[in-house]
């Protein structure tokens, strides 16, 4: 493909399924190209390579090193999120990092203010508030056409905790904490965020149920908006797939099912009444790598940078928080004291 102007090179730094999926969405984007990748083993970066045609670095220095590559795409396990952030904002590096931006609310604040001290682009992959489903109860929320919102209620689980292995990052409880909570729930927390503005209080609970790993399988997190708005949000990883939110006004009722799509509900004691809302096709990963690109290019701010991700880990910490303490939680209580 050739280079164009506004082409972004990119490195890929992790080079697992999620880090094909990143670099699928560069490609789609057509606003750049994967020029180069590394990971620690060298079999995952063949293959990695082989599919997009780029080379393969010598280590994570060697990238950061290399004055041809614009921005660096982050898909490697959490604890590393700071280090990689910071160093490749002290060479110049953009930085796309996966979530949880960071594990302690302290580290997404400095890697933050690194990034906006180096005058790079930091964002952060929380691709799901950019869904078909959810741009719409947004808008159907601003519109006041379900009323005034007075409660929410989402849930987002899958089985994936069966597949975790020992000796991966995500069996253990210091690099996955709260399980399911910090690696799919966050997703939901952060489209929360979007919808219904500041998370004042959190109050949850996590159990390790069934599956072979040591991290929790299972979440139940009661949450407070600045908005006086209350909600619950369910996140499991041993049940089916369940990817849904419903908000819930006075003039109707509003669920998206990542499945199923839209729908909205005006019952009354006569009638129900129930209305499918069409949604274009959206490619939310293209989207949100498009934007960064385009936000290197043309020093803009993506819509999910670090001050965002970094409220969406707070709110997950406090979640973890409150069960030890037996109280709810303010999310701000975690950001450091300036």
């Amino acid at each position: 493909m050739p280079e164009h102007k506004g082409w972004v090179r990119f490195a890929s730094v992790g080079v697992g399924y999620w880090g094909v999926m990143l670099a699928d969405g560069v490609c789609a984007s057509e606003l750049g190209e994967i020029v180069t990748c590394y990971a620690p083993t060298r079999a995952h970066c063949e293959t990695f390579a082989a599919r997009y045609g780029c080379q393969i670095a010598s280590s994570y220095e060697a990238i950061l090193d290399d004055s041809t590559i614009d921005a660096v795409i982050l898909a490697t396990p959490n604890d590393r999120h700071r280090r990689e952030i910071e160093a490749a904002a002290q060479r110049g590096k953009h930085v796309m990092v996966e979530k949880p931006i960071t594990l302690a609310v302290a580290d997404g604040v400095a890697a933050t203010r690194a990034c906006a001290q180096a005058g790079v682009v930091l964002a952060v992959g929380h691709q799901s508030r950019r869904e078909a489903g959810a741009r719409r109860l947004r808008t159907l929320i601003t519109s006041g056409e379900l009323g005034e919102i007075i409660g929410v209620e989402a849930n987002i689980s899958t089985d994936s905790g069966w597949s975790v292995k020992p000796g991966q990052w995500r069996w253990s409880r210091e690099q996955c904490p709260g399980g399911p909570l910090i690696q799919i729930g966050i997703h939901h927390i952060d489209t929360l965020h979007y919808l219904f503005g500041a998370i004042t209080r959190v109050f949850g609970m996590q159990k390790h149920r069934v599956i072979p790993a040591i991290i929790d399988d299972a979440s139940v997190t009661l949450l407070e908006f600045e908005s006086n708005i209350l909600g619950h949000l369910t996140s499991h990883y041993a049940t089916a797939r369940a990817i849904d939110i419903r908000v819930l006004g006075t003039k109707a009722n509003a669920i998206y099912d990542r499945a199923l799509g839209v729908t909205v509900r005006r019952d009354t004691r006569e009638r129900v009444v129930r209305e499918t809302v069409p949604l274009a096709p959206v490619d939310p990963i293209c989207e949100e790598m498009a934007e960064f690109a385009r936000c290197v290019r043309g020093g803009g701010r993506p819509e999910v940078g670090g001050e965002e991700a970094t409220f969406a880990l707070a709110v997950v910490l406090a979640a973890l928080e409150s069960q030890q303490r037996g109280c709810a939680v303010n999310p701000r209580e975690s950001y450091p004291s300036e």
